[in-house]
């Protein structure tokens, strides 16, 4: 396990997570593909004229539920196995997705801590009018099974950071990756479609760990999570198949390393 940590192992997920032994892990994070369905190469504008790139990866592209059901079974259930007994599993997801994921997770035997709900500032409004604004993502908490009692929860320090008052799941409110913290390309396009703010994960990884505790996820996209981990003194590891991701997260590691010497 030791060899592993620090890394970003680019892979499959499902074949790479086989490698990491059971029980192993305090803290998985992941922010799997949402399966959003939109159509390749539609584009949108905002009423300033600036253009909406939408999320049409291959890595978001499934041939049906059933598909995205069981490439969803098959991930889930190796998070499983990796988490300690005494370890959280986090997952992220919109309407689009996050029910089916957590009917998964409850057929696999895990047990429901609490759902969150990150209320996401400036979120994109709803341009045709037909809907209300999307103005937030669930995120499911949860631990292994249901005899799982001793889970890290570092509910006084949640309680200082929501001033002295006991957090609620609904009090996180934290704004998209603007400015400085948006990753962009030689073009100035934004370097990955789902980068999330070092804010949500920072307040995952500080509720339900500790300094010195393993942090895993098997989505690393554009290394957020191994960056808030390094900066919060935990171990970390992550698994990326897309191989620009993986250079493009493996550079702001090394980056954010120099910024520390």
């Amino acid at each position: 396990m030791q060899k592993l940590l620090s890394t970003i192992i680019h892979g499959d997920c499902l074949i790479e997570m086989k490698k990491i032994p059971d029980n192993s892990v305090d803290l998985i994070f992941a922010d799997p593909p949402y399966y959003l369905q939109l159509p390749k190469g539609k584009r949108l504008k905002r009423s300033n004229g600036t253009e909406i790139i939408p999320v049409d990866n291959d890595w978001d592209s499934f041939e049906s539920y059933d598909h995205y059901d069981a490439f969803t079974q098959a991930w889930i259930s190796e998070c499983q196995r990796i988490l300690k007994p005494t370890g959280t599993f986090w997952v992220i997801g919109m309407y689009h997705n996050i029910f089916r994921v957590g009917t998964i997770m409850q057929n696999l035997g895990m047990w429901f801590l609490n759902d969150v709900i990150w209320v996401k500032i400036d979120a994109l409004p709803n341009l045709n009018g037909r809907r209300f604004t999307n103005n937030h993502e669930t995120l499911i908490w949860s631990v292994k099974n249901k005899d799982c009692k001793r889970y890290t929860f570092n509910y006084e320090l949640m309680k200082k950071l929501n001033g002295g008052k006991q957090m609620k799941d609904t009090d996180w409110i934290f704004g998209l990756c603007k400015g400085n913290e948006r990753l962009k390309d030689e073009n100035g396009i934004k370097a990955h479609p789902t980068q999330k703010p070092l804010k949500l994960i920072q307040q995952i990884v500080l509720a339900a760990s500790n300094k010195g505790d393993i942090v895993f996820d098997p989505f690393m996209g554009s290394g957020t999570t191994a960056i808030v981990a390094e900066a919060l003194g935990r171990k970390w590891l992550g698994v990326e198949r897309d191989e620009k991701y993986v250079q493009l997260a493996r550079n702001r590691v090394r980056d954010f390393s120099k910024k520390k010497v």
